[in-house]
Order: structure tokens, then sequence, then C-alpha cells
């Protein structure tokens, strides 16, 4: 049974798609629920390199980071709330590491039972290209962790057509009838 959950959230809908599982699991466990999201000064910093620019615009940046995760964490605050399940909003920074680091290191803060994340799902190059926080979450947790795929939108397939010669170009099919009978 768990009594403290923590869920990571970034806004996007495979974050969503974990919310809704983790909102659920604490439900049905009367779980109290740690919602986390992750600033990724990281990143920034590393996509900033040999650039210059203004302190007020770094400052003004990581306002916008902040109060964006501040909407996320209160949006996931009124859903707990409606379902009846407590929650714990978490806003922290990646403090130069990665999001996984900073999940881990929250879910060990928190002393969570088990950890929900949400999976874009990636494979192949892009998940190579563009890492996965969430299998860093998997390898690095001494504690469950639930992946939840985010939603796929029903595609629409369209029937194979069938490769058919034109009429003009097929070849006339010969039946062979019986030749009349002679008339006496």
């Amino acid at each position: 049974m768990f009594n403290s959950i923590l869920v990571a959230l970034d806004g996007s809908a495979a974050s969503n798609a974990g919310f809704k599982s983790a909102l659920q699991l604490a439900s049905d466990q009367h779980a109290s629920l740690v919602a986390l999201h992750v600033i990724d000064n990281a990143a920034i910093a590393v996509n900033l390199d040999n650039v210059y620019l203004p302190p007020s615009y770094v400052d003004t940046f990581y306002d916008s980071l902040r109060k964006n995760g501040e909407g996320i964490l209160a949006k996931a605050q009124t859903m707990a709330r409606a379902a009846g399940v407590e929650i714990r909003p978490v806003l922290a920074e990646s403090g130069g590491q990665t999001v996984a680091h900073a999940i881990i290191r929250q879910a060990r803060k928190s002393k969570a039972n088990v950890i929900v994340l949400g999976t874009h799902g990636r494979r192949g190059l892009s998940r190579i290209v563009m890492g996965s926080d969430a299998e860093a979450v998997l390898r690095e947790a001494t504690v469950p962790v639930i992946l939840v795929r985010k939603p796929h939108h029903a595609r629409r397939v369209t029937p194979r057509k069938r490769s058919v010669l034109p009429t003009a170009v097929r070849k006339p099919t010969t039946e062979k009838r019986p030749s009349p009978a002679p008339v006496a």
C-alpha cells in the first residue's frame, strides 16, 4: 500500500496523463500526493553557453519559467482537491543537474513510496537525441516507478490501394468454350 506518491509535472500531454493516473492511485490508496515541477536550469545554461544576455533578460526568463510552473501546480491542486486527495505542490530547480536527479532527490526528501511519471514513449533516434528523464528515474529510483504513456490520438487509417493495371493494359482472358455440335 502506498501512502505518499510523487508525480512529476511539466504541463505536457504525457505529464497530464501521468498526473491523472497518480491522482486515481492516490484516491484508491488514500495516499497523499506530492506534485513536483522542476525548472531545468541545467539545460538553459547549456543552451545559452557563449551567448551574452543581459541579466534582466535572464531574470525575466526565470520568472516566466517559475510562473509557468506555479500555474501547472495550481491546476494540479485544483484537480486533486476536487477529487478529495491531499496534495503538496513542490516547485524545484534542477540545480545544475538533470531533471531526473531532481525527481529522485525530491522523492527521497518527501519519502515517496512510488513515483509516477508521464512519458512520451520516444524510441530509436529521437530517444537517443532527446534523452529520457523517465528512463533515468527508472534506473536510479529505489522505489517503484510507474510510467504512463501519453494518450495517442486515433490515427486515420487509409486502406492501401491495390495495384491494378488499367483495363486497356490487361491481357484479355481467353476462355475455351466447347465448339457447337454439328447440326444434322
